[in-house]
């Protein structure tokens, strides 16, 4: 009887969550275009993602280019694309609903305002804001791989081990040279100190 009781009112409680619209979420809507350092965005819609506060939600990068983010709360958000080979700017999304947006039922439209950010500083509104739905272009190419270097004989003596070597091999030749040449009393000298 007790269960039956805690059932019926989670029940309820559900139904007064959806009704009333309290979980409200939104939607974030943008578009990966081409530009010089992205020219077909088909090359990277398998592997791209749309990331909102570190993974907290997602939304896959589809085939066109274009994303969809669900279940985003009002207030500021970090988005981030993800992509294996490209590098793409970082976007503050702050989700607040229009004053005058009210429809029929009471619930409010959302506006959406974005800016690129820096990471590491503060989130500004002097940067200008970016257009609804998105459009984000490819800022970069991550270049994974550095050609080998060929031989170079000035970088081979500027190492520090090979310096050593060379001031080895000095001391080797040169010192027995040195002796050949000294006074032999200052020779005699140094024998016996040693």
């Amino acid at each position: 009887m007790l269960a039956r009781l805690l059932l019926i009112t989670q029940c309820l409680l559900v139904l007064a969550i959806g009704v009333l619209g309290i979980d409200k979420t939104y939607r974030l809507r943008g578009t990966i275009i081409p530009n010089e350092v992205l020219k077909d965005v088909s090359q990277i819609a398998t592997r791209a993602t749309a990331i909102v506060n570190g993974g907290a939600q997602r939304g896959f990068i589809q085939s066109d280019g274009s994303f969809v983010v669900d279940n985003l709360e009002l207030g500021d958000s970090l988005l981030e694309i993800s992509a294996v080979d490209y590098a793409f700017p970082k976007i503050h999304v702050r989700i607040s609903l229009k004053e005058d947006g009210d429809d029929a039922a009471g619930n409010g439209r959302a506006s959406v305002a974005a800016r690129f950010v820096q990471v590491g500083s503060e989130w500004s509104e002097d940067t200008p804001l970016l257009g609804y739905p998105l459009q984000i272009g490819a800022s970069g190419k991550y270049d994974f791989f550095t050609p080998r270097q060929g031989f170079d004989i000035v970088a081979m003596f500027s190492n520090p081990y090979m310096l050593m070597v060379g001031a080895s091999l000095v001391a080797v030749f040169l010192l027995p040279k040195l002796q050949a040449n000294m006074d032999p009393e200052a020779l005699k000298e140094l024998q016996n100190k040693s």
